[in-house]
């Protein structure tokens, strides 16, 4: 008979996922709880509490990958109803109020000058997004966590290899945030000549940055061999795993800085990934990643999954970071579709700022638009191979960049037309984004102590209900103590 540890491994082992739509619509419950709680705050007048926060953002998203996975229509309607019902009997105590407009002060052109304002929408993105990664890595050790959701061997999509695509380029879209900053403060030269001794400072920053990330990856590697936990070796290989390759990211985007500042990050991350396809398909390297008798020739195939992978991911991060040029800012900087502008450049724009200008949305439709018709030609063509989460190839580059920008478009247009000024913000959706490393370093430090805990495979589901909801419940609580006494570990 195997040993528990081996029937762990097996149970994560070998699975072919589900479709590209059921994804969609299981995680699209995260902006029907986002949807439902802006009616809520916005028409009933009701000041949302902890209990009713935790149910629309954390409970509805377990729910919709657990209880409901197979009912999923079901559970959008019933996450939509309090707020539908919300706006319908507030609206009319609403009519002879007031509509508050914050006065945001313009320069001389008429643009606000606040580049970097708080965007609620983003804050709900990525904290949905980092609620379901903690619930997931969890809960797809038990029964209860349907097979299709749990990441596949080799080809194929699911829901978890959606998320550590996704959790990357949330990352890529937050590290833009102090680059446009950067970029756009007027006391800096905007003078980009390649300077060695400035390149080097930039990669030697960053690797130190990256130090803690990379310090963790090693203590994890550390403690699985030790405590002997259950590996799945074909995800990243014998000594990698996640944190690695999060923590190399800021090094190579470091190591490519120069030309980052003069081609634009979205045709940058096209290139790496339609040429680490190319490299692929045409030569032997698809072959030797999937071989499996080779896993012990040399520290390379020890982790070639790893290696190999973090091309594409770090083609998602960059992707990632193209877009905070229009979802970060708070006002049209020229052409900001493709470039992240310099203050020099904004003022000398003008009255004509470029044919490439968009708001929010507008770069937000333009994006979802292009990515999925980009994403199902590559799906079609015959020279390129399926979706890989293994291989991180282009198919699963662009999927990941495509729904992002979907989602993120969806985020945008429910705050833009639900959410009204002054309205109460989720403490918890705060809490998570102000905290995301954080987070999800608890949410890996309690997987690993329940699984040695327990054997999460005998658990029935009252029980690993039971467990994930109090899981979440602390997440949560801790989350919302360490942002109330203004502890942050950012992504």
């Amino acid at each position: 008979m195997s040993s528990l540890k081996e029937q762990k491994e097996l149970f994560v082992s070998n699975l072919l996922g589900g479709t590209i739509l059921e994804i969609y619509n299981v995680t699209a419950v995260s902006l029907s709880a986002y949807l439902s709680y802006n009616l809520i705050s916005a028409y009933s007048g009701y000041n949302i509490t902890f209990p009713v926060d935790f149910v629309l953002n954390c409970m509805t998203i377990l729910l919709s990958i657990t209880l409901y996975s197979n009912s999923t229509n079901t559970l959008h309607f019933l996450i939509l109803a309090p707020g539908i019902l919300a706006a319908i009997s507030g609206s009319w105590g609403q009519k002879d109020r007031k509509k508050s407009k914050s006065k945001i002060p313009r320069d001389a052109n008429g643009a606000r000058k606040q580049l970097l304002v708080k965007k609620p929408f983003i804050t709900a993105y990525r904290s949905h997004m980092l609620v379901i990664t903690n619930f997931a890595i969890l809960a797809v050790d038990f029964k209860m966590f349907p097979r299709r959701f749990a990441k596949v061997e080799t080809w194929g999509t699911s829901l978890m290899d959606l998320g550590v695509g996704s959790f990357v380029f949330s990352m890529g879209l937050a590290t833009s945030r102090a680059i446009i900053k950067q970029r756009f403060d007027s006391s800096k030269s905007t003078d980009y000549r390649f300077k060695l001794s400035q390149y080097g400072s930039l990669i030697m920053k960053n690797t130190i940055k990256s130090l803690p990330v990379l310090a963790l990856g090693l203590i994890r590697l550390v403690s699985v061999k030790a405590l002997e936990y259950q590996e799945h070796v074909t995800e990243y290989g014998i000594h990698w795993n996640f944190f690695i390759t999060l923590g190399l990211l800021p090094i190579f985007f470091a190591i490519i800085d120069p030309i980052l500042n003069f081609v634009p990050r979205f045709i940058v991350a096209l290139v790496i990934c339609i040429g680490y396809e190319l490299i692929m398909v045409n030569t032997e390297l698809m072959a030797f990643i999937l071989r499996s008798d080779n896993r012990m020739d040399t520290l390379v195939t020890m982790n070639k999954e790893g290696i190999f992978s973090f091309i594409g991911y770090f083609s998602i991060f960059i992707f990632g970071q193209s877009f905070g040029s229009f979802v970060l800012t708070g006002f049209k900087t020229p052409n900001n579709l493709f470039s992240m502008c310099s203050y020099q450049r904004y003022k000398k724009a003008g009255a004509k700022p470029g044919i490439f200008t968009v708001t929010t949305t507008q770069g937000l439709v333009i994006a979802t638009f292009f990515t999925h018709a980009l994403f199902w030609y590559v799906q079609e063509a015959y020279f390129v191979s399926s979706i890989s989460r293994r291989l991180a190839n282009l198919p699963y580059v662009l999927w990941v960049v495509s729904y992002n920008s979907l989602f993120l478009l969806g985020y945008n247009v429910i705050e833009s037309v639900i959410a009204k000024p002054g309205a109460s913000e989720s403490k918890i959706l705060d809490a998570f984004n102000n905290n995301g490393l954080l987070s999800f370093l608890l949410g890996n430090l309690f997987t690993g102590l329940i699984n040695m805990t327990i054997n999460t495979l005998s658990c029935n589901a009252p029980v690993t209900f039971a467990i994930l909801v109090t899981y979440g419940l602390i997440l949560s609580t801790i989350a919302v103590l360490l942002d109330r006494y203004h502890i942050y570990i950012k992504l």
